[in-house]
């Protein structure tokens, strides 16, 4: 009896084990948004999901009107361009005062950074984009990554009079492009909040042209530099004299510069500071070198350097 029990057990689990596999298998390719039926969207949409760029909200559901918020634009720019990150010490809160380091949108949020996409440093990730600035980082990130011809044409938008001259060149550029359009009396609608089915189709069709159009940039890897060596010596009452210091550079063209100075809670001081290319007009003896950058600070304060990756050269 206990064989036999055994027995029907193994044929009970070797069934549920198909019916899991089958269901892993093929539930991604069968998988629709139950809100999403006769969207026009809804292709795009599907297969945004289908690579894993976007997700539903819940139940199953899309909510294709809903607004994006500032952090689900960037997660779905960066991935839906499948723009690259550098290697860096960096971190997301070094460039933004309201993105945590731990939140799920982090990582974009410095791939974006380091792809020039222009995000304010006090953006709020959970607060709603514009259909304005979201078309001005798709296209920040569309040149990001490579050469690609344009029409110039130009696109008057009759309630874009107030946009700054940058974002009507980004407009431009995706209207001549034909990855976005204007609507009836030539409106874009600029400052609503786009909506998570008009961000989808923007960043599809975007994608799209991207493989299609956009020839690859081929950048040079940003360099790697040795840490730099802080010396602190007392310069006089309640000051102290910091010195930065890296070595083992390539040539004596090299050199330093303080980008900023954050001063914390924890009585540190955060000087980042970056690595000087050489002037190129000159002529250096190729010789291991070293540069050094000196600042003060009051003797309160602890200083750490942190490095600024420079962007690579395209």
């Amino acid at each position: 009896m206990k064989n036999k029990s055994m027995i029907s057990h193994a044929k009970k689990m070797t069934i549920a084990c198909g019916i899991l596999a089958a269901s892993v298998s093929f539930g991604a390719s069968a998988f629709a948004f139950s809100d999403l039926k006769g969207n026009p969207a809804e292709g795009k949409i599907n297969s945004l999901h289908e690579k894993g760029i976007i997700n539903g909200m819940s139940n199953g559901k899309f909510a294709p009107k809903f607004k994006l918020t500032f952090g689900q634009a960037v997660q779905v720019i960066v991935s839906g361009l499948e723009l690259k990150g550098q290697p860096s010490n960096s971190k997301a809160s070094d460039y933004f005062d309201n993105v945590k380091d731990k939140s799920w949108f982090a990582p974009a949020f410095l791939t974006a950074q380091q792809n020039g996409l222009t995000v304010d440093r006090n953006v709020n990730p959970n607060g709603s984009i514009t259909r304005a600035q979201f078309a001005h980082l798709l296209t920040q990130g569309l040149m990001s990554k490579g050469d690609f011809p344009v029409t110039r044409m130009y696109f008057e938008i009759s309630d874009g009079g107030k946009l700054p001259a940058e974002v009507n060149n980004s407009l431009q550029t995706l209207l001549n492009t034909r990855i976005i359009s204007l609507e009836a009396g030539s409106k874009f609608r600029p400052n609503d909040a786009i909506t998570r089915a008009e961000a989808a189709v923007w960043v599809y069709d975007a994608a799209e042209f991207a493989k299609k159009v956009i020839t690859p940039a081929n950048p040079t890897p940003a360099p790697v530099y040795e840490k730099a060596e802080v010396a602190v010596v007392k310069a006089a009452d309640g000051v102290n004299k910091v010195s930065l210091t890296v070595n083992n550079l390539p040539n004596p063209g090299y050199g330093l510069m303080i980008q900023k100075i954050e001063f914390n809670k924890d009585m540190t001081a955060v000087i980042y500071y970056t690595v000087t290319q050489p002037d190129p007009n000159k002529m250096y003896p190729q010789v291991i070198s070293k540069a050094t950058i000196v600042t003060y600070l009051s003797d309160v304060y602890k200083p750490v350097a942190q490095l600024v990756p420079a962007a690579p050269a395209k």
